[in-house]
């Protein structure tokens, strides 16, 4: 960046040269140095700033990356946790997340064959199966039913749970955007 434009500069110079030993009043070689040295280290200052101001631009940019993949990662778990329930599944359709433009660092730098933990869904350990309170389910099929909704079924030669398989393929479809994006 050019803190002195050519026709300053041209000035300066020709004082730093023929009229070295000249002076108007309070004007001469030494003054106009001096000041402008003054111009170059301000100049210098906003390159840093502009510097810092861009690395900060960064890190917000990477923040805000990271958190638009976990909420579009939130919606998608809640669209099929809300599968039952009208109202919130139109209140979650009503919402569009835009497409993430890339991963963060910390993920890009990861191999696309590895999972880490936190990109990982569990969705019960083989030693011990997941249990739902019978009181939390019946409270469920109570509010489905006074919505008018019929209970959804689960038949124990089927596997996973509906619910279960649908968070599963959720995980598997945002871990396959991931890799692409």
């Amino acid at each position: 960046m050019t803190a002195i434009s050519p026709p300053v500069q041209s000035v300066l110079d020709l004082f730093a040269t023929d009229l070295a030993d000249v002076r108007f009043g309070d004007l001469d070689a030494p003054a106009l140095a001096r000041i402008a040295g003054d111009v170059q280290a301000a100049s210098e200052v906003v390159v840093a700033a502009q510097l810092a101001l861009d690395v900060a631009r960064g890190a917000l940019h990477e923040r805000q990356e990271t958190l638009l993949q976990q909420a579009q990662r939130a919606l998608a778990y809640a669209r099929v946790y809300a599968e039952a329930d009208l109202a919130m599944t139109a209140r979650l359709d009503a919402i569009t997340l835009p497409r993430a433009s890339r991963r963060p660092r910390s993920e890009a730098s990861a191999s696309t064959s590895d999972t880490t933990a936190s990109e990982s869904l569990v969705l019960t350990s083989p030693a011990e199966p997941a249990r739902r309170s019978p009181s939390r389910r019946s409270s469920r099929q109570t509010k489905s039913a006074d919505r008018g909704e019929q209970p959804r079924e689960h038949h124990e030669d089927e596997g996973q749970p509906d619910v279960v398989q649908r968070l599963a393929e959720a995980d598997s479809a945002y871990q396959g955007d991931a890799l692409r994006g």
